[in-house]
């Protein structure tokens, strides 16, 4: 860490300087480029947003939560059955002999 001083030291100053070339054909094609992707974007965010979308997508969340469920419910009556099943043999109402 240094200590303050009165007497400043001015350093040079400096700047970067990198040359640029203009090319006007490559910059047109650019520009081009640049609108085509513009109104192609327009176009694309107003085909996947409309109403039709929302209901597909509303309708996909509603089937992907429905399996999840089913998936789940199937998981809990197997469980169950399983304990049931278990409890039965360690009652003795089921003989089960390997």
């Amino acid at each position: 860490m240094r200590l303050p001083t009165l007497f400043k030291q001015n350093r040079n100053k400096s700047y970067g300087y990198a040359p640029r070339y203009y090319n006007e054909r490559k910059e047109r094609i650019e520009q081009l480029k640049r609108e085509k992707e513009a109104a192609s974007a327009t176009q694309n965010i107003f085909r996947n947003h409309g109403p039709k979308s929302f209901r597909e997508d509303w309708r996909k969340a509603k089937s992907q939560s429905m399996e999840k469920n089913r998936r789940i419910r199937l998981i809990v009556i197997f469980i169950f059955l399983l304990l049931a099943f278990y409890t039965a043999i360690q009652m003795g109402a089921i003989d089960f002999v390997l």
